[in-house]
């Protein structure tokens, strides 16, 4: 076994901001705020599991 350093490589987080993909770290005190409140949601846990497009527009006429 050979004796390594491992280094991690920074990663960078972009999120769509004012309708452009931009860096979170260039992102101001208040945008980054509301950026942390954001909930993240899984297809599995939303209510439209399951359910094909023609079932959900049934739903909905």
């Amino acid at each position: 076994m050979t004796n390594c350093e491992c280094q991690r490589t920074k990663c960078e987080v972009f999120s769509r901001s004012m309708g452009f993909i931009r860096p979170v770290s260039n992102f101001n005190i208040g945008k980054y705020s509301e950026f942390c409140e954001r909930k993240t949601f899984t297809e599995q846990n939303s209510l439209t599991t399951g359910l094909r497009h023609s079932e959900l527009l049934k739903k909905v006429a």
